[in-house]
């Protein structure tokens, strides 16, 4: 079971008794499980009020793991150390504040999910890398069309996320 929520602090003081209301439900069925210890997790899931249960293999939970989860906090822990300015925070504003949330981080608890996910997470940011250095190279050649078709993707993908 995999409860697709959480926060970027730890501890009961950061208790929040609504963090599943908007969240999604992995439940990672294995032979060792019984279709009645299915069902109860499924049933648990409703009665914390998760807004979305589903089932996955476990190949497939850890997949969609590495790049949902794990290549975000990679991404985010990277942004924040690529530039070691003293000052960002005074120039910051809210998309730099958005995109790094997340880069604090438990690092006891994250590097032992990476470690753990590895396969994984390598084959997702070869992913995200190939399409970071598609964006860059559109950006070097100053290649405006493909660059725009690119955000407009983008944007309609992240627009899926906003229904309701």
């Amino acid at each position: 079971v995999h409860p697709m929520a959480g926060k970027e602090v730890s501890g009961v003081q950061h208790a929040d008794p609504a963090i599943f209301l908007p969240a999604n439900l992995i439940i990672t069925p294995t032979e060792k499980n019984t279709q009645q210890a299915v069902d109860f997790i499924y049933e648990m899931g409703k009665e914390l009020r998760f807004d979305n249960i589903c089932q996955l293999s476990v190949e497939e939970h850890d997949k969609m793991i590495a790049y949902l989860s794990q290549l975000t906090h990679v991404i985010a822990v990277s942004l924040m150390n690529a530039n070691d300015s003293k000052h960002l925070v005074q120039y910051t504003g809210d998309s730099f504040r958005d995109l790094t949330r997340i880069a604090r981080i438990n690092d006891l608890m994250w590097s032992e999910l990476f470690i753990a996910n590895k396969e994984s997470l390598l084959k997702q940011m070869n992913l995200f890398e190939n399409k970071f250095q598609e964006l860059k190279a559109m950006i070097e050649n100053e290649d405006i069309e493909n660059m725009r078709k690119l955000m407009r993707q983008s944007t309609e993908r992240r627009a899926l996320f906003d229904k309701k």
